[in-house]
């Protein structure tokens, strides 16, 4: 029996677990459902919550609530949770956490290590923050792989025809493009392009933007400067994207959004169009450059497979058939097939007999610096292992030296594709010392060889002497977190929640669970309240009765503006014993 491998697909969005049983990829429910949102927060007892209870509070608990924190993996940053502060890596470790726990009750058994997916065209600073989130969730990362190439691996592994084919990959947060070979059961990358920042999350700041300038114009109310509001705001919006997925126009209501006002706007779907069309056309410049790197053209692909839940939007769908010439497929579930691509990958690693093989690419170039006698004597980056290139990998290149009777040479790696250091990221360097004290011009060869897990082997020998020195790096770059304090930081939150492997009392989850979805049902009975006060305001009623239903309406208008759950629950009651009396 093989070891147990799960693969992970972490997302801005969404994240999902799978693994290869009995030959099989099988997806394994989180919280009863294949797909768990990429949540994270605090309930009102100050506990963890993940998944569809903590998006769950994200309107009545904004301050409590992070979502696509994908966006920010790399970055030296704290976000706020509550009255506490969180790195990326922290709170993505809560979601692997969270994926862990509910694998571990669903398989019967531990789960100790993972491949993890990544956009294919994350630096190396986001990839090595999602390696150190696995370490804290309590993960080994045996690999960290490209979302288009898991996506490729999981439609390319049962294919019986050698064919090409595009991997479109838009998600919450990323973007990435990839060109695949698929030949006799060999499933190839031959180049990667993307945009990490453009995604879903994009498409619904345009609605957001868009309904933040409609409700100036009909209120002389600017929105601007109220996350609360604006984080309603998006939530209402990102349902109503998704209809428009589906029907020419959906109309959003959204009552007393300022606590005053309502917002009430028709969203047509060609106006959304027209806003996220910018945004698409440069995902089909990165189509562009993919094929280009490879030298083809659009006809010498077979197929476009879509992958990531943004390429349900109908035009997504509509400008790829223009430009591929074909129609884009859906054969395996956007949401689910990065998850299930990783299951194969780890399948693989642990020994699970499968007829596919994967090749790799790493899609950024590595390269040293060097003086530039046509740069007036700058330093630049010269290119060693080109981006595209199929790893396992090893190249090399010839230097000299500048200066005479030159004893030493700084060595230094970067990652990118520009020719300035400054533009790139650095990966590391050395010294080599020792040299022959010879005029300038002393030959030094500097060879590079990258393996599949992202380990980059740099090596200068002096060509005369065949002194050498050797230095592994980690291309994943230094982590600027410091691990021991990350464990130390999120220990007493993960203490304040279940322990490891066991479940908390049913009731007292069901109790936390609903308090955020008890705010969305006061604001619920509130706007339903206000029609119905609205309604009995336009009839014969009393100067008196009148008077006190609109100082209830406004008292509860006012506890929605300040958050105040407890006082707009007393005001629904009292408006609504009022109502129950005079529209008898």
């Amino acid at each position: 029996m093989s070891e147990l491998i799960v693969g992970i697909d972490l997302g801005t969005t969404n994240s999902e677990l799978a693994v290869v049983r009995d030959g099989q990829v099988q997806l394994v429910p989180i919280h009863g459902n294949p797909i768990m949102p990429s949540c994270v927060g605090l309930d009102p007892a100050g506990r963890l919550i993940v998944g569809q209870t903590a998006k769950n509070q994200l309107v009545a608990a904004p301050e409590s609530t992070i979502l696509s924190i994908k966006r920010k993996m790399g970055e030296t940053i704290k976000v706020p949770l509550g009255d506490r502060q969180f790195s990326p890596e922290e709170i993505s470790s809560f979601i692997l956490r969270e994926l862990k726990l509910e694998g571990e009750k669903f398989l019967g058994q531990p789960i100790r290590k993972a491949v993890i997916t990544v956009p294919a065209f994350f630096n190396e600073r986001q990839r090595q923050a999602t390696q150190v989130a696995g370490d804290l969730a309590g993960l080994e990362v045996v690999r960290i792989l490209n979302e288009p190439t898991a996506a490729a691996l999981a439609y390319g592994g049962g294919a019986t025809a050698d064919e090409t084919m595009l991997v479109y990959d838009l998600g919450g947060g990323t973007f990435d493009v990839s060109v695949v070979q698929v030949e006799k059961g060999v499933v190839e990358v031959k180049a990667s392009h993307g945009d990490t920042h453009l995604g879903g999350d994009d498409f619904d700041q345009l609605l957001v933007d868009f309904a933040v300038q409609e409700f100036k114009k009909r209120h002389q109310v600017d929105l601007l400067g109220k996350p609360p509001t604006l984080r309603r705001l998006k939530v209402a919006l990102e349902r109503a994207k998704r209809t428009l997925s589906d029907e020419p126009f959906v109309a959003v209501r959204e009552e007393y959004l300022d606590g005053e006002r309502h917002l009430e706007l028709e969203l047509e779907r060609h106006i959304y169009e027209e806003m996220i069309l910018p945004l698409l056309e440069k995902t089909l410049e990165c189509i562009h450059k993919s094929l280009a790197d490879v030298k083809l053209t659009p006809a010498a692909i077979q197929k476009v497979m879509l992958v990531g839940g943004a390429t349900r939007t109908p035009l997504v769908q509509r400008l790829l058939q223009e430009r591929m010439r074909l129609e884009p497929r859906f054969e395996i579930n956007p949401d689910l097939i990065v998850a299930m691509g990783a299951a194969v990958q780890a399948g693989m690693i642990a020994g699970e007999q499968r007829h596919s093989i994967l090749v790799d690419i790493t899609p950024h170039t590595f390269c040293t610096t060097a003086i530039s006698r046509s740069e007036h004597h700058s330093l630049i980056c010269v290119p060693i292992i080109p981006r595209n290139t199929p790893l396992p990998t090893s190249k090399s290149e010839v230097f000299a030296t500048v200066g005479d009777n030159q004893d030493s040479v700084n060595v230094q790696a970067y990652q990118g594709e520009s020719i300035w250091p400054q533009e790139n990221t650095f990966i590391g360097d050395f010294l080599i010392s020792g040299l022959s004290k010879v005029p300038a011009g002393n030959q030094v060869v500097l060879s590079m060889a990258l393996d599949l897990n992202g380990m980059l082997k740099v090596t200068a020998t002096e060509k005369a002497t065949g002194l050498s020195k050797s230095v592994t790096m980690d291309t994943r770059g230094k982590v600027a977190l410091n691990i021991e304090d990350a464990r130390r930081n999120i220990a007493g939150l993960i203490d304040l929640d279940a322990i490891p492997g066991e479940s908390a009392p049913e009731e007292e989850v069901e109790e936390e669970a609903g308090k955020g979805a008890d705010h969305e049902t006061l604001l619920t009975t509130a706007k339903d309240l206000r029609k119905r006060a609205e309604a009995l305001l336009t009839r014969n009623i009393s100067e008196d009765d009148a008077n006190e239903i609109r100082d209830l309406v406004h008292q509860s208008a006012d506890a929605i503006a300040k958050r105040d759950w407890e006082a707009l629950g007393q005001q629904n009651d009292a408006l609504s014993d009022v109502l129950f009396y005079l529209e008898d």
